[in-house]
């Protein structure tokens, strides 16, 4: 029995992966300005891809002047200095 529950959850499981992405999860209207929008924003990523491209090699050769690729490691923890421990009791009188 317990074999037939854990394929059933499973099988749910899977079916809910497969059926999310293609449920539109939109609370406006559909109307988006077709095909004005949809023209410029095809022929902006034509041509950021065509510049990624374009200018690749140009990264590739630059690549020695740039700095380290990685942050240097953070500086080391000391606790403050003795002057900003507060005052000793009896200081104020307490």
């Amino acid at each position: 029995m317990m074999k037939y529950k854990a394929a059933i959850i499973g099988a749910c499981a899977a079916v809910a992966l497969a059926v999310a992405p293609v449920a539109p999860a939109s609370a406006h209207p559909h109307h988006r300005g077709w095909p004005v929008f949809e023209l410029a924003a095809l022929g902006a990523a034509a041509v950021v891809g065509a510049a990624t491209i374009a200018t690749a090699p140009v990264r590739v050769l630059a690549a020695p002047f740039y700095g380290p690729a990685y942050y240097p490691p953070a500086p080391a923890y000391y606790p403050p200095p003795a002057g900003y421990y507060p005052p000793p009791p009896g200081y104020y009188g307490y």
